[in-house]
């Protein structure tokens, strides 16, 4: 499926790829880590899952884009920033 989003996320020595993904899944490095059910709006408000052990949370910006930040660490990784 088209991949909507991509961040680039280094924790512990490490990078990591986190994707959303428009048939409903989040992957990171290639394995899904969440998925949410289909929607009219997309993306729900936010989606939870974990890189590594540590939780992250993709937020939708708007009330019906397709724009997201990723949080992770207490850091907000924007669409622009997390480009790959």
């Amino acid at each position: 499926m088209a991949e909507l989003r991509r961040w680039r996320v280094d924790y512990g020595g490490k990078e990591y790829v986190a994707k959303a993904m428009a048939d409903g899944e989040v992957l990171v490095d290639g394995k899904i880590a969440a998925s949410w059910g289909s929607s009219l709006f997309g993306l729900p408000k936010s989606v939870e899952f974990k890189i590594e052990d540590k939780n992250a949370t993709l937020r939708r910006t708007g009330m019906v884009s397709q724009h997201f930040d990723l949080i992770f660490e207490g850091r907000v990784y924007t669409e622009k920033q997390g480009r790959a």
